[in-house]
């Protein structure tokens, strides 16, 4: 048999075999680059050598002034945050993003993060951990009692994971002089399951807010009653010919129970305001934390909102426009990071009883308490709107009701207080790759991520590093693998 194969290939003619052969050889690179019938394929650019493999698909960091790229050398990155995008050509359900780096950055900034685009509509990125100094420094003289997730206790409370585990389901853990868990632990990548207590000087009552609130925000809700109510009034600004559809998502510990959504027809001519309404309605139980979620693009207002409890606070992010008035905003944070839409915004402002300077339009800009000043609740006197508030903390616009479920963050901003003694992170630190280049590597779902032109999206964020002059991180190579269906579970659908 291989005899007869083997004369019939001596009788084609030497051309003909050559194109049979490119033909064979074309087919195969198709299906390897295009079709990816394996299900997985990985993508290089190597900015170390002259000449790489993949550099096509990876595109240029973005924008230009937070980078310099200099022929022959490596890029710097000198702003944050920085982006980049990767040509597919087909979806994938997972990516592990390898960075080999260099670092010269202070000790004001610890934090080095590689995250995915996974919204396109509020433009929000799946940040994951490549460095975190802050962490790796206290690993030597604080005890590791786990390490998937990292647990580490300043003092020898706990002999084993397991009873610190068991004690916090119960929202207690030795050592913490208050009693209360979120009072003694930070978490940095991590969002444990913890038993949330609140107390109130107020009953709780139904609210109506009318301050407008631009682009998405994100709530967190703790009724006391087990029916919620919640109603929208937006107003789509129609300043460009997107559609903005309004979501409302409740969720409770990381999983969605309740969404109610509007579309949008675009049938408005553009430049001509529309006003809508959406409403959410779902049975809770009294006495547990809920997320709210109001997802909505720039081009749209938060008119009014309506809610069947008070006892509800804004996370993270704050955008008043249109007021008119003077705004009273409390927060716990220590920090703000403020940012001016126009000149007309531009203000001095007070920050815990401290005036501070509001002077840059268009840029953010960071005011941070002296740690002595600062309190359990701090109250910001703004006299001007159409300013973008943001902080790691929580922001209330009633003192009565202000309550933080959130966990502190070991964060650029993150101040070790005696009251600390635990830290939890799903992290593992970068690994010496030769010489002072680093790596480390971060897995990203895929699923349900924005995808456009057959493009995903990828930024690099160093958090501060544009406050020193001095402060860069190189990049010698970025590497990404995406894996998800193969031909064949494609092909019979598995």
């Amino acid at each position: 048999m291989k005899e007869k194969v083997l004369k019939k290939i001596k009788n084609i003619p030497a051309i003909r075999l050559f194109w049979l052969s490119l033909i064979v050889i074309f087919i195969i690179v198709f299906l390897t680059l295009k079709v990816v019938p394996g299900g997985k394929i990985v993508y290089r650019y190597n900015y170390a050598r002259k000449f790489h493999f993949g550099q096509g698909f990876i595109y240029n960091f973005t924008p230009q002034d937070r980078v310099i790229i200099q022929s022959g050398r490596l890029p710097k990155i000198i702003g944050d945050p920085l982006y980049f995008s990767v040509f597919t050509p087909r979806s994938f359900s997972q990516a592990k993003l390898k960075l080999y780096y260099r670092r010269n950055l202070d000790e004001n900034t610890p934090i080095i993060e590689a995250g995915v685009l996974a919204d396109g509509v509020v433009w929000r990125y799946d940040l994951k951990p490549i460095e975190n100094r802050l962490i790796d420094n206290l690993r030597s003289s604080w005890q590791v009692l786990s390490q998937e997730p990292l647990v580490m206790q300043q003092n020898n409370y706990y002999q084993n994971s397991e009873s610190f585990f068991s004690d916090l389901k119960t929202g207690k853990l030795e050592g913490c002089q208050t009693g209360k868990v979120l009072d003694c632990l930070a978490v940095y990548n991590y969002s444990p399951d913890l038993k949330a207590d609140f107390s109130f000087s107020k009953s709780d009552k139904p609210l109506e807010l009318n301050i407008p609130l631009r682009g998405a925000h994100t709530l967190f809700i703790y009724p006391e009653n087990n029916a919620l109510s919640f109603i929208v009034t937006v107003t789509d600004l129609n300043l460009d010919k997107n559609e903005d559809p309004v979501k409302l998502i409740l969720s409770q510990q990381g999983k969605i129970i309740a969404q109610s959504d509007l579309i949008d027809e675009n049938s408005v001519p553009s430049g001509q305001e529309e006003v809508k309404t959406l409403s959410l309605e779902h049975g809770v139980k009294a006495g547990k934390l809920y997320k709210l979620e109001i997802k909505i693009s720039d081009d749209v207002v938060i008119k009014e909102i309506k809610s069947s409890t008070n006892r509800l606070v804004f996370a993270n992010k704050l955008w008043p426009v249109s007021w008119g008035k003077d705004l009273n905003i409390y927060t716990d944070s220590n920090y703000l990071q403020l940012k001016a839409l126009g000149p007309a915004s531009l203000q001095d402002f007070i920050f815990n009883k401290q005036s501070f300077s509001l002077s840059q339009p268009y840029e953010k800009q960071e005011f941070l308490l002296q740690q002595e000043n600062n309190e359990a609740v701090n109250e910001i006197n703004l006299v001007r709107d159409d300013v973008i508030i943001e902080s790691g903390g929580i922001f209330s616009f009633t003192k009565d009701t202000f309550f933080n479920p959130l966990v502190k963050k070991v964060d650029s901003y993150y101040q070790l207080k005696p009251s600390n003694k635990y830290i939890m992170a799903d992290y593992k630190a970068p690994q010496i790759y030769h010489g002072d280049i680093l790596v480390n590597e971060v897995e990203f779902n895929l699923q349900g991520v924005y995808r456009e032109d057959s493009k995903y999206n990828f930024a690099i964020s160093v958090p501060g590093i544009e406050k020193n002059e001095a402060n860069y991180v190189e990049i010698e190579k970025i590497e990404i693998e995406f894996s998800g269906r193969t031909l064949w579970q494609k092909l019979f659908n598995l």
